[in-house]
């Protein structure tokens, strides 16, 4: 995680009309008392955030407390302060912006974001929607929504999570998290659906339902589940129209709320052609036969993905591995037909270069290596791996066996090296 570490500088008072010297401990604090450096700040706004009141007197340590103060947020990357004929300035560098990552707000489901964001800023001295990677903004975040809650009669532990990012990057957001109790999806109901799509909609209720709330990925998840379910029955256009929530139910041991989503399913849609040229892989009359697809057939997405799966696994025997099978959809929404024009992307042939086998004995090296068939120089063809670990059954002294393989891929060469490692436990042998 990169970081900046926050400097504090703490010059001497210089001594003059801009602040004067009572003893060698206190001073008369200035009229004028300004901050320069953070324009997005108020000095009203950070006068009071430094606890000094213009002409205190005041013990010179609370001036240098006031510095430690704004350092300790990890808002600054340099604090500096200094009495000169103007008045008593402090000087604040901003923290780079990689420094400052966006606070979210998972599963606080009393409040909108727009409401949090509203009710942090005046909780929280300083807080702009940005939280530093370091210094004590996060706590106070946390303390801030703790007691929050607290006022829903909610006892509740908050925890910041940095996310955003694949394991071991860098975050790119901090979400503020309640941990315990646990909210939890209760029930989903759908409006404006057809009951020949509810039974669909009620197994998204069923899976989904007792499950962690997180208004990030829940809803996003019924939209992907939602519109996967009426796509695969031909609805090209339905979509997700909003998800709202209930007031949230509190228990001993959860919070539970009711989400309701309202549905836009448009039309079915049929379909018009879907068209393969052929090429010297696969020619269009044999992906004919084997399509899943025909003309004024329901325009199911699983069936065309099917369909696809033909050019694809054809490509893949032939050792064209990173080939991307595309068919961009021409939709006629005036009679809800739609027509496909496949186009295959095949990228460079790849050949075996070796086959490494780990975990065996000497019989069944033996066996494996009577029973395989792809030999160095071959073109790499996942599909013959793939069948041959699950459904070979003449490899009778691996029952009792599972296999998982590495394929290593040199895109320079296009060659392969595979290495396939059995373990005891699982079922090598799965005969369909």
């Amino acid at each position: 995680m990169r970081s900046t570490i926050a400097r504090l500088c703490l010059f001497c008072l210089s001594i003059s009309s801009a602040c004067t010297v009572l003893t060698a401990q206190s001073v008369i604090l200035p009229k004028n008392i300004r901050f320069t450096g953070v324009p997005d700040y108020s000095q009203a706004e950070l006068l009071s955030f430094a606890q000094l009141t213009p002409g205190a007197i005041v013990p010179l340590a609370d001036i240098q407390s006031a510095a430690q103060r704004f350092n300790d947020t990890g808002l600054f990357s340099d604090v500096r302060f200094a009495s000169n004929s103007t008045g008593l300035v402090f000087t604040l560098k901003p923290m780079p912006a990689d420094n400052l990552l966006p606070a979210r707000f998972p599963n606080l489901v009393w409040w909108s974001n727009e409401e949090l964001a509203q009710a942090l800023k005046t909780r929280v001295p300083l807080y702009r929607g940005a939280v530093p990677i370091s210094g004590n903004i996060q706590d106070s975040v946390s303390a801030a929504l703790t007691a929050m809650l607290a006022e829903k009669n909610v006892k509740a532990k908050i925890t910041a999570l940095p996310g955003g990012a694949p394991a071991g990057a860098t975050p790119t957001l901090i979400s503020f998290v309640m941990e315990t109790p646990e909210v939890r999806v209760h029930s989903i109901t759908f409006t404006s659906a057809s009951p020949a799509m509810q039974p669909k909609l009620d197994a998204i209720t069923k899976d989904l339902s007792g499950q962690p709330f997180d208004q990030y990925t829940t809803d996003s998840g019924i939209s992907s589940r939602v519109t996967t379910a009426y796509r695969n029955e031909g609805y090209l256009d339905a979509a997700i129209l909003s998800v709202t929530r209930s007031t949230p139910h509190i228990s001993p041991d959860a919070i539970n709320i009711d989400l309701t989503a309202t549905v836009s399913e448009g039309q079915p849609y049929h379909l018009s052609a879907l068209t393969w040229a052929g090429s010297d892989v696969i020619s269009t009359a044999d992906f004919d036969k084997r399509s899943r697809l025909h003309p004024e057939d329901i325009a199911s997405q699983a069936l065309l993905r099917e369909s696809l799966a033909v050019i694809a696994r054809a490509y893949y025997a032939k050792g064209f591995q990173d080939a991307k099978v595309q068919a961009p959809a021409t939709l006629d929404r005036a009679i809800h037909h739609v027509s496909y024009k496949i186009n295959v992307i095949p990228g460079e042939q790849y050949r075996l270069h070796s086959v490494k086998v780990e975990g065996v004995n000497d019989q069944q090296r033996k066996d494996f290596d009577s029973a395989w068939h792809m030999n160095p120089g071959d073109f790499y063809d996942v599909n013959y791996l793939t069948t041959f670990l699950n459904k070979n059954t003449a490899l009778r002294s691996f029952n009792g066996y599972s296999a998982t393989y590495k394929a290593f891929s040199d895109p320079n060469s296009h060659l392969v090296d595979l290495v396939i490692t059995f373990v005891k436990g699982g079922t090598l042998v799965r005969v369909n």
